[in-house]
């Protein structure tokens, strides 16, 4: 039987789904996760209803927690910024008694995991040459878009949290203007997320579809996904908008942070669109940078596979404060 002094439990709280598990810090495995579950955030009213449900259905206790979600982290509470839950460090400590109780943003846990993870937990998107004192960038878009970035220290990794994905929108292309200006029609503020991220995508379907001079249907992700690889004009032109939208900010990220230790491109919708941000018109709009080109040319590109990065990243900020 394990040890519960020796667990972590770790809570990866996204806008629409929320993963658990029970982690444990080997020497020769690093970190193990035991009884992971994911659960659909609607099926439950509150966190604490999702947590109690979880804790019920294992037969250990761990004596401490930590719990990454999508939204800000002030004063051990997290308000989510795209479902109605809300989490508090003090209240879940007093209800199941843990020593400690952390919280962090998503993609702080994302961000910590980075350094904790196999080769095999990434593919390779661009080599490059990777400066090992330097910051590593960790963004892409789920629900929303989540940016954050690690930096080495002399004491172990350093995470900066950071609210990058609700950066203002940069269009380019004569497209991507029109498109602007459609949205700015309701909205005083076109950020970067509601162009690239999950929760945006009907608002930017919408917007292509009027461009086209065609009516607006719902048409799931995926479906939007292979109509434009097979040719559909619309659905290519959401694809594009929303691939060099994403790679064009990566590059913005990249070289406001410095982050010439890396970048991680992470996120659901980041898997799914991969292709896309591969296309040379999404690539180019990370590469081009005028005099300063070279700086991210170099920079070396991976796409982060592991479902279990935050709960991992949790865990390890956590016993970077013990």
């Amino acid at each position: 039987m394990m040890d519960p002094n020796l667990l972590i439990l770790a809570g990866d709280i996204g806008g629409t789904n929320a993963r658990f598990g029970c982690l444990e810090q080997t020497a020769e495995d690093g970190w193990k996760v035991h009884h992971f579950a994911k659960v659909k955030g609607a099926d439950y009213p509150t966190f604490e209803a999702a947590l109690q449900n979880y804790l019920e259905s294992i037969n250990v206790k761990p004596s401490r927690a930590a719990f990454c979600a999508a939204g800000p982290v002030e004063d051990g509470y997290i308000n989510l910024t795209n479902t109605d839950w809300q989490i508090s460090a003090s209240r879940i400590k007093e209800i199941h008694g843990f020593e400690q109780c952390n919280l962090y943003n998503d993609f702080s846990g994302m961000t910590r995991s980075i350094p904790e993870l196999a080769d095999d937990e990434f593919t390779i998107i661009r080599s490059g040459l990777p400066h090992k004192d330097e910051p590593i960038l960790v963004a892409g878009p789920g629900t929303g878009f989540g940016v954050g970035y690690l930096v080495p220290t002399k004491s172990g990794w350093h995470v900066i949290a950071s609210e990058g994905g609700h950066v203002a929108y940069s269009p380019q292309s004569s497209l991507e203007l029109e498109l602007l200006q459609i949205l700015r029609r309701e909205r005083d503020f076109i950020s970067l997320e509601l162009i690239s991220s999950g929760k945006g995508l009907p608002v930017v379907h919408k917007a292509v579809c009027e461009i086209h001079g065609q009516s607006y249907e719902p048409i799931a992700p995926d479906l939007i996904r292979e109509s434009a690889l097979s040719g559909d004009t619309v659905c290519r032109d959401i694809c594009h908008i929303r691939a060099t939208a994403t790679m064009g900010a990566i590059g913005d990220l990249a070289l406001t942070g410095g982050t010439r230790g890396g970048i991680v491109l992470a996120g659901g919708v980041s898997e799914r669109m991969i292709d896309f941000y591969m296309q040379p018109n999404a690539m180019n709009r990370y590469l081009h940078r005028g005099p300063q080109s070279e700086y991210v040319r170099n920079i070396p590109m991976r796409l982060l596979k592991s479902p279990l990065a935050p709960l991992i990243g949790s865990a390890a900020a956590l016993e970077d404060r013990s």
